[in-house]
């Protein structure tokens, strides 16, 4: 915890030294995340730079810029940040003792960070991360882990997760700055700030429609992207906000703070330069059809908002093309589009939605204000729910092109992860509704209704949650997950770099074998794995029995006919290391017992 707050404290520094006055402070952390995640990209890639020696550069302009920003404001952290933590040690205490348990957590979110600190650079041809999978995704995010491990002098597992929520506190603040807008009650940002802070982390963390214990309290990117979209789409309406307002130093200011989240989202993960480009697009039509905001004046800070985020996507492509061909998703050619699958793609994309009522719901309201706002465009309300519309309307037409041309058609028929993309919006449509709920509130609720009588709510929710939901909270100690990875870690020593081995799991999902690979990483060479997905489990094993290189297996589970292959049967209730020397007969070695799991 404590290296993760050093590296947020950074971020914060750094972002609030090379942002004006007039800027929206909440968002420091993303800018200084942004630029720091925009120099170890650009010299990693053209001068290879190892990332250690950047890491102790960017340590000392942090230190710098603490002390210059602290005599300047006084602070470097905001106050009311400062008593979202406190309200919500409970919380942090319980996910600073958590560990990585999510697949994908094991073949990348944690695994290439482990990679950076071990090799100090970019993969690359002469540098692969063998056991990782989309080793091209953008880094931005790993950046996090890595920094944080550096810290910490090791690889810190629970880093991401921490950071999640401390970005969606800090976009608590971006809340609270929307309600005292739209309330037209400045003085809630000053008093009672206890109030404040707690109606801010109660909105993001307990009535945030798109909280999922699963992916913010892991090393996703998910968090991340949503928070970076919803800090773009406020600050692309800001600064319409200004320009109508005829404030263009403002304006210029919003500008360059999006320009900084711009680059930061764009280089999260694959999906974020869609992202990137609906907020710009939804802003410059919001602009074009209010002619309330001078148009000209707009265009000119384009490139200002642009430049940052296309340069450092290039220079991404430009390894990615160069270096790390067939590492993430790509576009299948048309002729292998699904085309006829869009109905029902269509169809299974509206009843994932209708489960999520509550998001739906928030969907609902806002596109519908979305529509109406931009065919008036008459009030500031009018403005933020036609941006925030045209981004959701866009992002979920995009998904669909990505299921009918880029995912196989397993998951374009299932509509994989689809609930998972629509996360990235959460953020966006909490702010839209916070700021709506606010006008409504000052003009029809205010004069009839003492909200101080309930001022103690937030606090006692957000203090008992933790206790509450303990249990739902450390999923990671799910058993078969910790059985996973204790004998992963036990494998360590039985292993060697020499060894090939092959995991039994035909009633396993092939977690398994994923949180063995990251334990094991270059301790032991993968040779395959045969689970419940593997339709010809036995005749994979079969052929696989016939390589003399494979000298090992680890028996997580049996069927039928695997027993006569091995040559013993091997009962449920345990996982089994065999050896054997060539073609050999396989020899028992060791055993542990597995959890008994209702």
């Amino acid at each position: 915890m404590v290296a993760v707050a050093i590296l947020w404290f950074g971020f914060t520094a750094i972002g609030s030294a090379v942002s004006g006055a007039g800027r929206v402070r909440a968002l420091d952390p993303l800018v200084g995340w942004a630029w720091i995640g925009f120099v170890f990209t650009t010299v990693g890639v053209f001068l290879a730079t190892p990332f250690t020696y950047l890491a102790m550069v960017t340590a000392v302009i942090a230190a710098g810029a603490g002390v210059w920003v602290w005599r300047r404001d006084g602070e470097v952290v905001p106050s009311m940040f400062l008593r979202m933590l406190v309200l919500t040690i409970p919380f942090l205490l319980l996910v600073s003792a958590m560990r990585a348990s999510q697949w994908d957590e094991f073949s990348d979110w944690m695994i290439i960070p482990r990679y950076m600190l071990e090799t100090d650079a970019f993969p690359s041809k002469d540098n692969p991360y063998p056991n990782a999978v989309f080793t091209g995704y953008p880094y931005s995010w790993h950046f996090v882990t890595y920094l944080a491990s550096r810290i910490a002098g090791g690889l810190l597992e629970n880093a991401g997760a921490l950071v999640n929520v401390l970005l969606l506190l800090m976009f608590g603040l971006v809340i609270i700055q929307l309600i005292a807008r739209g309330a037209e009650r400045p003085e809630l940002m000053k008093g009672p700030v206890w109030l404040a802070a707690s109606l801010g982390a109660a909105a993001m963390l307990l009535a945030n429609p798109t909280f999922s214990q699963k992916i913010v309290l892991t090393s996703y990117a998910e968090t991340a992207s949503a928070v970076a979209t919803g800090a773009g789409v406020v600050l692309g309406w800001l600064v319409c906000e200004a320009l109508v307002d005829d404030d263009r130093r403002a304006a210029r200011c919003y500008a360059w703070q999006i320009s900084a989240v711009l680059a930061l989202l764009i280089n999260l993960k694959q999906a974020t330069m869609v992202l990137v480009v609906l907020i710009v697009l939804a802003t410059l039509f919001m602009a074009i059809r209010d002619r309330r905001i001078p148009l000209v004046m707009f265009v000119k800070l384009l490139p200002q908002i642009v430049v940052p985020a296309a340069t450092l996507y290039l220079v991404w492509r430009y390894h990615v093309s160069s270096e790390l061909v067939a590492r993430e998703i790509s576009v299948r050619p048309f002729n292998d589009w699904y085309i006829e699958l869009i109905p029902h793609i269509l169809m299974k994309m509206g009843v994932a939605l209708a489960k999520k009522g509550y998001y739906l719901s928030l969907v609902i309201i806002t596109v519908g204000f979305g529509l109406r706002g931009f065919s008036r465009a008459m009030s500031p309300m009018d403005r933020l729910a036609a941006i925030c519309a045209m981004v959701f309307l866009g992002y979920n037409s995009f998904l669909l092109f990505a299921y009918v041309a880029a995912f196989g058609k397993f998951d374009a028929m299932r509509v994989a992860s689809f609930w998972r993309y629509n996360m990235h919006l959460g953020p966006m449509l909490i702010a839209f509704a916070a700021y709506g709920a606010a006008i409504l509130w000052r003009q029809y609720l205010a004069a009839r209704w003492n909200w101080r009588r309930v001022k103690w709510l937030p606090t006692i929710l957000l203090l008992a949650a933790p206790f509450v939901f303990t249990k739902k909270i450390r999923f990671d100690k799910a058993p078969m997950t910790v059985h996973f990875r204790t004998v992963g870690v036990a494998l360590q020593a039985l292993l060697t770099p020499a060894d090939r081995y092959f995991i039994s799991d035909p009633t396993g999902s092939g977690e398994s074998a994923v949180i063995l690979r990251y334990e094991l990483d270059r301790g032991a060479k993968f040779a395959g794995v045969v689970s419940a997905f593997d339709s010809r489990g036995l005749k994979t094993l079969e052929r696989i029995l016939l390589n003399p290189e494979l000298n090992a297996i680890i028996v997580f589970s049996m069927d039928k006919g695997f027993a006569e292959l091995l040559g013993r049967n091997f009962p449920p209730g345990s996982t089994y290391l065999l050896r054997r020397e060539g073609l050999g007969s396989w020899r028992y070695v060791t055993s542990w017992p597995q959890p008994a799991v209702k």
